[in-house]
């Protein structure tokens, strides 16, 4: 039955910023309990669709399904056939114009060939039966082979980069290749000289073997590399690369954060170092396109001074305007974490040593830009076990993350961050083996407010009802039920919380940042949690032991 949830409670209550939430949950839906939710994907006006996987014994199956965002009812599921053969995996998943891609990629070992594919579902359930070919790779090795698919704004064009060597000895190349969603077939493929893995600098046997056989990756190796890709409507391509400074030595590693430009009509790309006051690490950027002749570029950045007796860190957010007509730095800003500002988030010079900082989110509103991103701690807990009679031993072990608040900066119209604040998060979960981030919270900015929208312990509701409460008072959630969905209203003008509203009690259907934890089949660090509707209406999911439905969040 259809219930409908209107709420107007609030813990803090200031006239002017006073906000409305209305949560309408769907109808139970029937599926198979082992139909796990991967993401959600985009839609038209009128439908979104879903991305599932199912392993059950055996087998393993693949479903892609429409539902119609009025009713939040199913129109269709369908099975994607993997075929008999061996080593497929499917790459991505991807809407756009009226159909949801498949990208999948084959291996063929004995010829040592990794080939791309894609195939479509349309918006009338019609699965292609036609595999096309995107391209062929020499490669002697799976992991020497890495894809990413990016779309553009528009959701008409995607850009395949796909990074490769043939075999260990050879040097990387990246090729690039436009597709057009519409007519389904490639434009153009441009190749640039560069190693731009998805994992920064690491291979992902390096990966592996990290976690099988020793503890972790060094972070000065996770700096080096790719650390995002943007595609405008215009068919440009811009990505962001960590290189080391001149001032690095093998004692002490120092970055530079380089744009890199390949225009539509070129075959070489551009570079332009962004420059700060001091040599940082940028862990990963965000784009914005403002027109024609600028982008945006902004992120988290961090610097580690190993001193005797204490080291200094700093850490703070950025923003880079470049000109693209002249490949020049336009403006810039920057604006580090201030003491009142670590406190709030629970750290100190010693502890901020240990988080890592994440942008997901620039969000213009009026003549305002704002930041929005979380922090977090990544440790790879080791357990060992002894070979046989004490000799040769291999190391397991768990990464353990710890999400800790969410991070929002306001750039105003003179091109300065005015204010930097947080929305409190407290968030732990384990993943054996392999590291990856989720992101734990949405984001939606509104003309009125920016709304934060994540999971908390019921505790806390408590104690953000008293004006002095410590940050280290919060207590953190381990489980989903039990939890409470909270909406938490930030004032644009001032980035203060005005308002913490229980949308749901996590006790039956739940809010599950994370839809997919069997990381055979998890899906990438950005992908959404949420499908946005017209008016100021955002899709989530909940679900329970199985059972799940949609709902709908409208904000004014």
């Amino acid at each position: 039955m259809k219930t409908k949830l209107f709420i107007t409670a609030m813990l803090f209550y200031c006239m002017s910023d006073f906000a409305q939430v209305q949560l309408n949950n769907g109808p139970e839906l029937d599926n198979d309990r082992d139909n796990k939710m991967n993401r959600m994907l985009g839609g038209d006006d009128n439908s979104f669709y879903c991305y599932r996987i199912r392993s059950k014994g055996r087998g393993t199956s693949f479903f892609v399904e429409k539902y119609n965002k009025k009713s939040l009812k199913p129109e269709f599921s369908k099975e994607i056939n993997l075929g008999e053969e061996g080593n497929i995996k499917i790459e991505d998943v991807e809407y756009a114009q009226g159909n949801v891609f498949i990208f999948r990629r084959q291996y063929d070992k004995k010829a040592d060939k990794m080939t791309l594919f894609f195939q479509t579902v349309s918006s009338a359930g019609v699965v292609s039966d036609q595999l096309k070919e995107i391209l062929v790779v020499s490669a002697d090795h799976y992991e020497f082979v890495d894809f990413d698919i990016f779309p553009n704004p528009s959701a008409t064009k995607f850009i395949i980069k796909a990074s490769h060597k043939a075999n260990k000895t050879d040097k990387y190349k990246t090729d690039f290749i436009l597709m057009d969603a519409v007519g389904m077939k490639k434009i153009w493929t441009k190749t640039v000289e560069q190693k731009l893995h998805s994992g920064g600098g690491i291979d992902v046997g390096d990966m592996i073997g990290a976690a099988f056989f020793g503890g972790g990756l060094k972070g000065d190796v996770e700096g080096l590399g790719f650390i995002g890709l943007y595609l405008d409507d215009k068919d440009n391509i811009y990505w962001g690369y960590n290189g080391l400074a001149k001032t690095s030595n093998d004692k002490e590693k120092r970055y530079r954060l380089n744009l890199f430009t390949l225009n539509s009509g070129d075959q070489k790309e551009k570079q332009l170092e962004l420059t700060f006051d001091d040599d940082y690490l940028v862990g990963d950027i965000e784009f914005l396109k403002t027109n024609d002749n600028e982008i945006v570029v902004g992120g988290f950045l961090k610097d580690v001074i190993e001193r005797k007796g204490r080291d200094l860190v700093k850490c703070g957010i950025f923003s880079f305007k470049v000109n693209l007509t002249s490949n020049s730095i336009a403006a810039k800003t920057f604006k580090f974490f201030d003491d009142k500002m670590l406190t709030a988030l629970e750290s100190n010079a010693r502890r901020s040593r240990y988080f890592k900082y994440k942008l997901d989110y620039i969000l213009p509103v009026g003549d305002a830009t704002y930041y929005v991103g979380e922090q977090y701690s990544e440790q790879f807990v080791r357990s060992s076990n002894s070979g046989y009679g004490g000799g040769f031993g291999t190391s397991n072990g768990n990464w353990t993350y710890e999400y800790q608040d969410v991070i929002i900066g306001k750039l105003n119209a003179k091109g300065e961050f005015e204010w930097i604040t947080n929305s409190p998060l407290r968030n732990a979960m384990v993943l054996a083996n392999v590291a990856h981030v989720f992101k734990q919270y949405i984001a939606v900015a509104t003309t009125k407010n920016l709304y934060i929208l994540n999971d908390d312990h019921p505790k806390n509701i408590e104690r953000y009802a008293k004006a002095d409460f410590e940050p280290s008072d919060l207590k953190t959630v381990r489980g989903i039920h039990g939890s409470n969905f909270v909406c938490n209203v930030v004032s644009l003008s001032t980035g203060k919380v005005t308002n913490r509203v229980v949308l749901m009690k996590n006790e039956d259907y739940c809010f599950a940042p994370i839809q997919e934890r069997n990381l055979q089949f998890v899906p990438p660090s950005d992908c959404e949690i949420f499908v946005p509707g017209k008016d100021n209406t955002i899709y989530i999911y909940t679900e329970d032991g199985g059972r799940d439905r949609f709902a709908t969040i409208k904000f004014d």
